[in-house]
C-alpha cells in the first residue's frame, strides 16, 4: 500500500469546473442549439407572412394621413394668421393708435448707430478732445493731504530699553495658592 496524497482545495475545484463545463457543453450541444435551431425554422415562415401583411397596411395608413397632416397643418396656419391679425386689431383699438408698418430692423440700426455717433462727436469736441490737446491725456489737480504728526515721543534707539512688559505687582498683590490659608466655615472667603 502505497502513501495517498491529499488534493488541494484549487485541484478539487479545477475538477469540479470541468465536469461543470462537460454538463454545460453537452446541454448546449445537445439541448440548446437544437431548440433554437427548430424555433427558428418554425418562426421564419410567420415573420416573413407578418411582414408581408403589414407593409401594405402600413403604407395604406401612410398614405391616408399624409392629406389629413397637411391640410391640418395649413388650417392651424391660417388661424394663427387670423389670431395675429385679431389681437395686433384689438390692440390698436384699445389703445387708440393706428396700426403702423413694421419698418427693417437694419434701417433703425444704422440710424441709432449714426445718432450715436454724431453724439460721440460733439460730446468729443466739447470736452476739448480736438488735436489741439498738448498732453493727450487726462490729467488730476488732485494733490493729497499729509499723513498726520504724531505726538508720541520717539525712544531713543541707543538708550537701554526699560522692560515694559512685566507688570507692576506691587500696586496689586496677586494671591499664592500654597501659601495662602484655607477658608474656614465661619469665614469662607479667607
Amino acid at each position: 500500500m502505497g502513501l495517498r496524497k491529499k488534493k488541494t482545495i484549487l485541484e478539487q475545484a479545477e475538477e469540479y469546473v470541468d465536469a461543470a463545463i462537460d454538463q454545460a457543453r453537452e446541454f448546449v450541444q445537445g439541448t440548446a442549439l437544437p431548440a433554437i435551431n427548430d424555433a427558428r425554422d418554425k418562426a421564419g415562415p410567420m415573420i416573413s407572412d407578418a411582414r408581408d401583411k403589414a407593409g401594405p397596411m402600413i403604407s395604406d395608413a401612410r398614405d391616408k394621413a399624409a392629406p389629413l397632416v397637411a391640410a391640418g397643418a395649413a388650417t392651424v396656419a391660417a388661424k394663427a394668421a387670423e389670431a395675429r391679425d385679431y389681437a395686433d386689431a384689438k390692440t390698436a383699438e384699445v389703445t387708440g393708435r393706428k396700426q403702423k408698418k413694421k419698418g427693417s430692423k437694419l434701417k433703425k440700426l444704422l440710424f441709432l448707430g449714426a445718432i450715436g455717433g454724431a453724439a460721440a462727436f460733439v460730446v468729443k469736441k466739447m470736452q476739448g478732445g480736438g488735436s489741439g490737446n498738448a498732453g493727450g491725456g487726462w490729467q488730476s489737480s488732485y494733490d493729497p493731504a499729509p499723513p498726520p504728526r504724531t505726538s508720541a515721543p520717539v525712544p531713543d534707539p541707543a538708550a537701554p530699553a526699560a522692560d515694559t512688559a512685566a507688570p507692576d505687582t506691587a500696586a496689586t498683590p496677586v494671591p499664592d495658592p500654597l501659601t495662602d490659608p484655607l477658608p474656614t466655615e465661619a469665614d469662607p472667603k479667607a
